[in-house]
C-alpha cells in the first residue's frame, strides 16, 4: 500500500469514529430531555390548582355539617341584569348579598345559579366560587359581600323564554 491509500484509510477511520461519537452524545441530551419534560408532565399532573384545593374539604348540599348551617347563610338576590356575554350570545346576571349569620368563618362558599323557563324548568345552571376567587380573607360572622353568577343561556332560547334565575347554596368550607 502506498502513503496516500493509508492516509485515506486513516482520515475516514477517524471520520466515522467521529460521526459516532456526535451521534452518541446527541442520543444522550435527547434521553436528558425526555426525562426532565416526563418529570415536568408528572409534576403538573400531580399537583392541584388552588379551586380544586379550595373544594376537597368542602361540605355539601345533603350532608349534616351542611344542612346544620345553610340557613345561617343569607343569600339576598339584589339586581338581574342581562348583556352580551363573549361569543355573541346573551347571559342572565344575577347580583346578590351573601351574609354570614353564623358563629364560623366561611372559608370558602359555593353558589349555583339556574336560569328558568316559562315552566319553571332549569335550562341552564352555573356555578360560582365567591370565596375564594372574589375575597380571599374568610367571611367571618356577621359580615357580608356582593356577589354575582352568571349563566349563559342555551343557543335557542331568547329573553322572552326566560322566566328568572335563582341561586341557592350549594358549598362550605369553614375555617
Amino acid at each position: 500500500m502506498d502513503n496516500d491509500t493509508q492516509l485515506a484509510v486513516f482520515e475516514n477511520g477517524n471520520e466515522s469514529e467521529a460521526e459516532h461519537d456526535r451521534s452518541r452524545a446527541l442520543l444522550i441530551v435527547g434521553a436528558i430531555a425526555v426525562v426532565v419534560l416526563a418529570a415536568l408532565i408528572a409534576l403538573l399532573l400531580m399537583t392541584k390548582p388552588g379551586s380544586e384545593r379550595e373544594v376537597e374539604n368542602m361540605v355539601r348540599a345533603g350532608s349534616p355539617e351542611f344542612d346544620a348551617y345553610k340557613d345561617k347563610v343569607e343569600l339576598e338576590i339584589t339586581d338581574k341584569v342581562v348583556h352580551p356575554n363573549m361569543i355573541g350570545m346573551w347571559q342572565l346576571e344575577a347580583r346578590a348579598r351573601l351574609t354570614n349569620r353564623g358563629d364560623r368563618p366561611l372559608k370558602a362558599v359555593e353558589v349555583h345559579g339556574k336560569m328558568l323557563d316559562l315552566e319553571d324548568k332549569v335550562i341552564a345552571q352555573a356555578d360560582s366560587r365567591p370565596i375564594p376567587r372574589i375575597r380571599q380573607a374568610p367571611l367571618n360572622p356577621g359580615e357580608s359581600m356582593n356577589i354575582s353568577v352568571k349563566v349563559d343561556a342555551p343557543a335557542k332560547v331568547s329573553e322572552g323564554e326566560v322566566k328568572d334565575i335563582v341561586i341557592e347554596l350549594r358549598g362550605l368550607r369553614f375555617q
